[in-house]
């Protein structure tokens, strides 16, 4: 199947090598049948020399210099039963929603197809999902997802995390009651209501005891490479924190493959010593972090991201 999508997109390619974008709807120029609106971009049409249909291909081109098309969008005229399709070139991800929101206020209801190849969609389409099925996950599984995630990158090749299984009911309540006693006592000290703390802790409660499945990621601290200057042994430290988090990175994405949903939990991390003695742990093991895992019984929808002006740098 990813072979045919990459052929396709390849064709298209090849449609715009050969045919010629003629702007006739400048970026900022007014629709013409909605005055109010002004095109977000240049919009014209792809000119074929050989073609026999007739039929002109809408083109939405940008400033990026590019000769690929980067997506399709597919318009559908409810009332008039009108199916449309444009060639989009040169717009990121995010100018091609702002293009969906125009034919949006023309009355329309698009959708954008994106030539993202298949092997990297998991990036763009995972999420992070709070409410689980009640269908459990077979150890067999969850091991392949954790030998997965030991693919991970670490500093000296070090390896430090570690896997804690939580697969029963009693060791997924000790630890949300050892975890929710440090938070008490913690909201207490910063002054919030008793309510609220209640409802807090409740909801943390419910939320790892309802999911199937959960995993505690640890830094085993034998690990980390001792001597040196107190400078380096900071160092050193957070290169092993930093490679813990890139292994539980590599974990989300490698459920999310393999049709789990995940969320990633920072409490633990509040309170590591109460984890240790709740699970029993070994005194080098550090918790990080806990990731609930299970089948979704929700899609969320995908959260806002920065543009590459805001996190990218040039020098």
């Amino acid at each position: 199947m990813e072979k045919n999508w990459q052929t396709f997109w390849e064709s298209l390619d090849r449609l715009l090598e050969e045919g010629e974008i003629v702007i006739d709807r400048p970026q900022g120029s007014l629709h013409a049948c909605f005055p109010h609106l002004r095109y977000p971009f240049d919009c014209g049409y792809l000119a074929l020399p050989l073609s026999e249909s007739g039929e002109e291909m809408e083109v939405w081109k940008g400033s990026q210099d590019s000769v690929q098309v980067a997506a399709i969008l597919l318009a559908v005229d409810e009332h008039n039963l009108v199916l449309s399709r444009s060639l989009v070139v040169g717009l990121n991800d995010r100018e091609v929603e702002t293009v969906t929101d125009f034919y949006t206020q023309i009355g329309l209801t698009a959708v954008p197809i994106q030539r993202t190849p298949e092997s990297l969609r998991l990036l763009t389409e995972r999420r992070s999902v709070r409410r689980f099925l009640e269908r459990p996950v077979a150890q067999a599984l969850i091991e392949q997802v954790i030998e997965l995630a030991c693919w991970a990158p670490s500093a000296h090749n070090e390896q430090p995390w570690r896997f804690v299984i939580l697969n029963s009911s009693e060791a997924k309540q000790r630890l949300a009651q050892a975890l929710g006693e440090t938070l008490r006592r913690d909201l207490l000290a910063q002054g919030v209501s008793l309510e609220e703390i209640h409802q807090r802790l409740e909801r943390s409660r419910n939320r790892i005891q309802a999911a199937p499945l959960a995993v505690l990621l640890c830094l085993c601290e034998e690990d980390i490479q001792a001597g040196g200057t107190e400078r380096q042994r900071k160092g050193e430290r957070e290169m092993a924190i930093q490679s813990v988090a890139l292994a539980g990175g590599q974990f989300l994405l490698a459920a999310h493959a393999l049709g789990l949903a995940t969320v990633w939990l920072c409490a633990p991390l509040f309170a590591p010593e109460a984890a240790q003695q709740a699970l029993d742990l070994p005194p080098s093991w550090q918790a990080q972090a806990l990731i609930l895992v299970g089948y979704a019984s929700e899609r969320p929808a995908p959260p806002p991201r920065k543009s590459l002006a805001e996190v990218v740098l040039y020098r």
